[in-house]
């Protein structure tokens, strides 16, 4: 039993601590040159220590008791329930919320000398210029579709910049969410009465799937990149930030359980299963980590807005939890 106890504690310190922190950002060049190759034989090195093996299939039977109690409790029921209705009653928010993140990212960009990710350094004053003015406008809601085609501009140049930027995508897909929603809302747009041309009622329906995807690529593709790929580079993130020193695991079995477990968020909520379950846990890691790390607002602010959003609008179409129209 104790084991048990402390492998979930290690657990619940480990999902904020590395599971969302973007390793790049801790790290330095240096570091990313001499411990970013790639390695599965550290990163699965876990598996062959039969005390490790045991924890995982021990957190692994008490997940699946714990989820089959709460499936079967209607009490519980009731309450995620109400929780759901609530959700669903906020959607009128959710222009606010994607306008007010993405004003706040592209700001903090133009005055912190980055483009789009604190990875793409920018040393251009016009570019800063551009972020700024599109960052205020947004969050104003003035030009707001306009806006949206510049913040399209700047992340596509990003990219193009660094690859990195694949697992930024909850920054693309609430730019996206643009087209799909009317944004004027609350805004100068509205109150000026400037149409938003770029609106596309047709995609709105699609918006809560665009949502989920664009995270949960994001999500996936640091897990693999970051942990699964160069452990070596994410196991020394860990032994510096001191968390075998809170539970004693190996660097290594930090890695493992941080890559994993984000990558299986990030896959449900690219397929749509649990989705309000997954935007909720990767809410709750993520808002731990920004406290035990430190990070500037501005490489989180968007994931913040985005799982927000989901959780508020749910699984949406295509996806596993989808409601099917029986004809």
């Amino acid at each position: 039993m104790k084991t048990i106890l402390t492998l979930l504690l290690g657990i619940i310190t480990l999902l904020p601590k590395n599971a969302l922190a973007h390793v790049r950002y801790l790290s330095s060049e240096l570091e990313q040159r001499n411990y970013g190759q790639s390695n599965f034989d550290i990163f699965f090195a876990p598996l062959q220590d039969p005390k490790y093996v045991v924890m995982i299939l021990a957190t692994i039977f008490i997940i699946i008791l714990v989820y089959w109690y709460c499936d079967h409790n209607r009490y519980i029921h009731k309450w995620t329930d109400h929780m759901t209705k609530i959700g669903e009653s906020y959607k009128q928010f959710i222009p606010w919320i994607t306008r007010l993140s993405l004003g706040i990212l592209l700001i903090s960009g133009a005055t912190n000398a980055f483009l789009i990710s604190p990875v793409v350094e920018n040393g251009s004053t016009f570019i800063s210029l551009v972020q700024l003015v599109t960052g205020f406008f947004l969050m104003a809601g003035f030009l707001t579709g306009i806006s949206a085609v510049v913040a399209l501009f700047l992340f596509t140049y990003a990219l193009f910049q660094d690859p990195y930027l694949i697992g930024s995508f909850d920054i693309l897909a609430l730019i996206l969410s643009l087209f799909a929603l009317d944004s004027r809302r609350p805004g100068v747009d509205d109150i000026l009465d400037i149409p938003d041309w770029l609106h596309e009622k047709k995609i709105r329906e699609y918006l809560p799937t665009i949502l989920r995807v664009g995270v949960g690529i994001g999500m996936s593709y640091l897990a693999f990149v970051e942990k699964i790929l160069t452990p070596e580079l994410a196991s020394l993130v860990v032994e510096r930030s001191g968390l075998i020193e809170v539970i004693p695991v190996s660097s290594g079995m930090w890695t493992f359980s941080a890559g994993i477990i984000e990558l299986l968020v990030g896959l449900m909520l690219i397929v749509g299963w649990k989705t309000r379950i997954a935007s909720v846990a990767a809410l709750v890691i993520l808002s731990l980590s920004f406290f035990y790390f430190g990070e500037d607002v501005s490489s989180h602010v968007t994931l913040f807005g985005i799982l927000s959003a989901v959780f508020i609008l749910g699984v949406g179409k295509l996806g596993i939890d989808a409601p099917h129209t029986v004809k």
